[in-house]
């Protein structure tokens, strides 16, 4: 393994699956999200979409949503220096569930959508003129590098709708970023997504079995004094930090606080429920993507079908639950 995990010894080749595509996010708080993704982060957007009755047929079922249900959907990215993960977001009624009831890094499910940026005082200002203050200003997190070497990572955390966190990271000079950084504002698009996962084991074996995602990072480590999630001092915490062949970005972090996990109020982990619901990828090769989940028992929620899931290239798509039953969905390449 290379001195920095962000520089891959594989290449993009030897990926079944890609790097994460996208995160989708399901709000009441259509305006609040806006404001922190189009204001704060500077990300474009696709503009909303209202699915035709003609769409809801699939999509309905698709997403988990019934036929009184009201929604409408809009993509969150970086067009041009910057792109990377794109925001899906779905707007729905305020009675839905929430996966996450309140701010507590111990509940299961989907936790951060994290960005890359450049200068990280200067994003903070921002976001508190927009009334958006990070929960403790900017955190240095030190980590080991595979020889050993240590190394400060800074961090700051914007809690945001649904009881999600929105995070800029800055990581040394000598090291590659998260993420590409555009340089009018300093900050790129999405660069990776961090979800807790009381069966981390399991969940970490699906990404390697059924995505063929390398493991990069697993460690262990004890939270200290001052914690940007909200978790008491001396909490344990496995972090795992999971790559698709040959990337540097759009990377998964798996989360574990084993004894203080909290499981979720709402029926399960993704759509239609309010909060982080489901990680989207590309495949060359959807149906041995199929083929590996089937052999490792995943549980499959559509099978590889022509369907058009909104701001997602390409038409054919697989739909599965990670054994901790959160949705993964992968969508054919469309040069495959």
């Amino acid at each position: 393994m290379s001195e920095d995990i962000f520089i891959p010894d594989s290449t993009p080749e030897d990926a079944i699956v890609g790097p994460l595509h996208t995160v989708t996010y399901v709000t009441s708080d259509k305006s609040g999200v806006e404001k922190a993704l189009l204001q704060g982060y500077g990300l474009d957007t696709t503009g909303w979409m209202t699915p035709s009755a003609e769409q809801r047929q699939t999509l309905d079922p698709y997403f988990g949503f019934s036929a009184s249900d009201d929604w409408e959907t809009c993509g969150f990215l970086k067009y041009g220096s910057g792109s990377n993960v794109q925001v899906r977001v779905i707007h729905v009624d305020a009675s839905t569930p929430a996966i996450r009831p309140e701010l507590n890094g111990f509940y299961t499910g989907g936790v951060t959508i994290s960005f890359p940026i450049n200068d990280m005082a200067k994003h903070e200002k921002t976001m508190a003129g927009l009334g958006l203050p990070s929960t403790m200003g900017v955190k240095e997190m030190e980590f080991s590098g595979p020889n050993g070497e240590t190394y400060i990572s800074g961090e700051i955390v914007y809690p945001a709708p649904e009881n999600i966190y929105l995070l800029g990271v800055k990581r040394p000079d000598i090291f590659v970023p998260v993420g590409p950084v555009d340089p009018e504002n300093d900050i790129g698009g999405a660069a990776y997504s961090a979800r807790n996962a009381a069966n981390s084991d399991a969940v970490v074996e699906f990404l390697d079995k059924v995505l063929g995602y390398e493991i990069r990072r697993d460690m262990e480590f004890e939270v200290g004094e001052e914690s940007a999630l909200l978790m008491p001092q001396g909490a344990k915490e496995r972090f795992v930090q999971a790559f698709a062949p040959g990337s540097q970005t759009g990377y998964l972090v798996i989360m574990d606080h084993y004894e203080n996990n909290i499981s979720s109020d709402a029926p399960h982990l993704g759509t239609p429920y309010r909060g982080i619901s489901m990680w989207s990828f590309m495949s060359n090769n959807l149906d041995e993507v199929y083929q590996r989940a089937q052999a490792e028992g995943a549980e499959v929620i559509s099978t590889p079908s022509c369907i058009a899931s909104p701001f997602m290239p390409g038409s054919r798509t697989l739909l599965l639950k990670d054994p901790s039953g959160f949705p993964i969905e992968i969508c054919e390449s469309t040069n495959s």
